[in-house]
């Protein structure tokens, strides 16, 4: 007996026909699938065999639950957009998108080393959750679950690469295509939008300006940009810049405590968020929610807008790559991944089972995999789609769709197959959208040129971008202690985002001092807080 509970539909809601589960919206061929004509797509599909291939190429954000003969079928993008929770009982097979349902049903604990992890990296790995019994589908995952509870999993999308597959082509015509599949994610993203106002968080990054760039070349003229920050950060700076030369709408919301609700942990609108967001898997992502809470109680931006936000192009071009040195083996591997993950609240001891984990998954590769893929792989699985793409969940949250154009499968696939030549020790992706649109446009504003002040200018200028500087990070990360490192990074990492407005009201209650390096370990913390603290 299999039990489907499906209660979340911010934003985006769950269509069915017959025994097709649907969320999102898909694009194959050319052709474009939402609502009731994906579901139907979805079910005409038989074979676990044929839906691979479908999806394997396909873009957009969406999940699927199906009945097929005998079974149960589950899957998600390659983002895990849209997360799935299971629990197999004496009873039968339960889902849900609401792991606080499905514990209300089966009553499990807390699983104790998933807490150690949670602590650690801000979500649970695998298909972990902090309920002992309660399952997730991983991202680019179809799950099948057979009438007497076996499950097969078959990852249809990986991130990782075998050395045969990478692309063999000169410089210039590497950066040539890129701009082509860069073009058609954006034509893509433009047929999905239709009339729609797209709304583009915009940074003093290169992601969601190259996102909006593409989209005025295409002459798309319905967009807004939106910035927020202190008013005298070199992001800010930058963003006022590049929205002026676009000539698209800007609008900037100071983070300050004023738009900041200092009771928010107990308020019941936050409380469904939190529900919502955390899903005992992924900490909850604050750092606009009250930006974006601000521009929907306003009506600043249409209420059938789609949120654009850049993840993650600084990811698919190498940047979490060049955070350390590339591993030559699997043991430094499995160094890289604990250095680049598990930094959060280094007093919490990372339990050793979790470290066992991870040697599982690195040494389950062949030896013709590349290392440092196997490296990326773990991040696009883990970080990328239970925090990053997580975050999303705030635009949902206040009734908006969203998409994720530089996330689209065309252009994944291109960078994973990119040499590392171009992701480690030059930058084809920055190099060829400074060279083409962001030159076209003259937009080719760098936060280090609008940095003020010595440590801001190093900070912008050199700590990130050096060799040099790379090399003490890593020494840094693998060998003093936190009680060094953290009042360190504090002195070189500047709160330009203002996150302490939104941290103060959880501080006292989970009794912790501020250090902006562990903000994101502090919500990690507070989410157990309140886990531990309150019934639901």
């Amino acid at each position: 007996m299999e039990k489907i509970i499906l209660k979340h539909s911010y934003g985006y809601g769950w269509h069915k026909i017959n025994s097709t589960y649907v969320k999102g919206y898909l694009i194959h061929k050319g052709e474009l699938y939402q609502g009731k004509e994906l579901a139907k797509v979805i079910s005409n599909i038989s074979e676990t065999g044929s839906l691979r291939n479908f999806l394997s190429n396909s873009s957009g954000i969406f999940s699927l639950i199906k009945k097929e003969d005998d079974m149960l079928i589950l899957a998600t993008d390659i983002t895990r957009t849209f997360p799935i929770f299971y629990s197999i009982t004496e009873e039968g097979v339960l889902i849900s998108d609401d792991t606080f349902y499905l514990n209300g049903l089966i009553k499990a604990s807390i699983d104790p080393l998933e807490v150690g992890e949670f602590m650690r990296c801000g979500y649970t790995t695998t298909d972990r959750t902090l309920i002992d019994g309660i399952r997730q589908v991983q991202a680019g995952e179809i799950l099948a679950i057979t009438e007497d509870g076996g499950v097969r999993k078959d990852f249809y999308h990986e991130y990782s690469l075998k050395i045969q597959e990478l692309l063999n082509l000169d410089v210039i015509t590497l950066k040539k295509r890129f701009l082509e599949i860069l073009n058609n994610a954006i034509n893509r993203l433009s047929a999905f939008a239709g009339d729609r106002t797209i709304v583009i968080p915009l940074s003093g990054g290169y992601d969601s300006r190259c996102i909006a760039a593409t989209l005025r070349k295409n002459n798309f003229e319905n967009v807004i940009l939106y910035t927020y920050g202190k008013k005298d950060s070199a992001e800010v700076r930058v963003a006022e810049k590049v929205a002026k030369k676009l000539g698209y709408e800007w609008l900037f919301i100071e983070q300050t405590e004023d738009i900041v609700d200092p009771d928010y942990p107990e308020s019941k609108y936050f409380r469904r968020f939190y529900e919502f967001a955390f899903n005992h898997s992924s900490t909850v992502h604050m750092q606009d929610f009250f930006v974006f809470k601000y521009l929907s109680d306003n009506s600043m931006i249409p209420k059938d807008s789609i949120v654009v936000p850049g993840h993650s192009g600084d990811f698919l071009g190498g940047s979490h790559l060049r955070k350390l040195p590339l591993p030559k083996n699997r043991k430094a591997v499995v160094e890289s991944i604990v250095l680049k993950h598990y930094s959060l609240n280094e007093h919490v001891k990372l339990p050793a089972e979790i470290k066992d984990r991870i040697v599982k998954y690195v040494f389950s590769y062949p030896k013709n995999v590349a290392l440092w893929s196997i490296d990326d792989n773990w991040n696009l699985k883990e970080r990328q789609s239970k925090y990053t793409v997580n975050s999303n969940r705030t635009y949902e949250y206040f009734g908006y769709m969203h998409a994720i154009p530089l996330w689209d499968i065309e252009l994944v696939e291109f960078f994973r197959r990119l040499p590392i030549e171009y992701k480690y020790y030059r930058v084809l992706y920055n190099e060829a959208l400074e060279e083409s649109i962001f030159k076209e446009f003259d937009i080719l504003i760098k936060q280090k040129d609008e940095a003020r002040g010595i440590l801001s200018k190093f900070y912008h200028g050199h700590f990130h971008s050096s060799e040099f500087f790379r090399r003490i990070r890593y020494i840094g990360e693998k060998y003093l202690p936190y009680q060094i490192k953290r009042p360190l990074k504090d002195f070189l990492w500047k709160d330009e985002n203002n996150m302490i407005a939104i941290a103060k009201p959880v501080l006292k209650r989970i009794n912790r001092k501020w250090n902006f390096s562990e903000c994101n370990g502090i919500m990690a913390d507070f989410c157990l807080h309140l886990l531990m603290s309150y019934k639901f």
